[in-house]
């Protein structure tokens, strides 16, 4: 059951790690490249990736000069009278798939970080059952914090 354990373990942390990485990949290979495409790319505000702190990256709406981020952007380029028309519908999809994204990006990211404080948990468990049935000391490696 141990042995087990620790391949299960692992297996659940790599998979959010995965899946984090292909919500990201997806967003790098399908919505960036339309959302610099012409005629995007003749707009003052562009939709760029933003690297974390966290070692995730969000989809984040940019003016050219990278001085200022934020959603107001898009909201201001919606409401320009300058930006044509024919581009509104399309940069609300734009909006609606970087929300999204960015939801699937945060919930994946969050999924794999708990998974591997359980993995923490479970190897702290797993060196305790180790110490008592068989009577040495087991290695147990550090955790991050004391949670639930």
């Amino acid at each position: 059951m141990v042995g087990i354990l620790g391949q299960v373990k692992e297996a659940h942390v790599d998979r959010g790690r995965l899946v984090c990485d292909d919500v990201i990949g997806l967003a790098q290979r399908r919505v960036l490249p339309q959302a610099r495409a012409y005629p995007f790319s003749l707009l003052h505000v562009q939709l760029a990736q933003q690297a974390t702190g966290a070692g995730t990256t969000f989809l984040r709406w940019r003016n050219l000069d990278r001085s200022s981020m934020g959603v107001a952007l898009w909201e201001a380029l919606l409401a320009n009278p300058a930006t044509p028309a024919s581009l509104i519908d399309e940069l609300y999809a734009m909006e609606l798939q970087r929300i999204v994204l960015n939801m699937q990006i945060s919930l994946t990211h969050s999924i794999a970080r708990q998974a591997l404080e359980c993995a923490s948990k479970a190897a702290q468990a797993e060196a305790a059952y180790l110490r008592r049935v068989h009577g040495h000391t087991a290695a147990v490696p550090p955790t991050t914090k004391e949670s639930p």
